[in-house]
């Protein structure tokens, strides 16, 4: 699936280093900052809460009282899983 640019336009900074997005359809946006200077927004949905079940809720909350107790997972190394995407292209 090709992406395709839907609209280009300029943006200046205001004097609070702010820039608007144009008829937007999203009110959160994930942004990463790159070495060259390139800046990529990607369109973020926030849950409400309260749309969640109980049981998420409570799988949730859990987890995190493991969490905090220290009991985790082993650390899983992504080195290899890396290597094989390298070894794909």
């Amino acid at each position: 699936m090709k992406i395709k640019i839907k609209k280009e336009y300029e943006a200046k900074l205001d004097n609070k280093n702010r820039f608007t997005v144009r008829e937007s359809n999203y009110s959160y946006y994930q942004v990463s900052e790159f070495d060259d200077g390139t800046i990529v927004m990607k369109p973020r949905v926030l849950i409400d809460p309260q749309t969640l079940s109980d049981n998420t809720l409570k799988t949730m909350d859990k987890s995190i009282e493991n969490y905090k107790k220290g009991k985790v997972s082993k650390e899983i190394k992504i080195e290899k899983y890396l290597e094989m995407f390298d070894e794909e292209k």
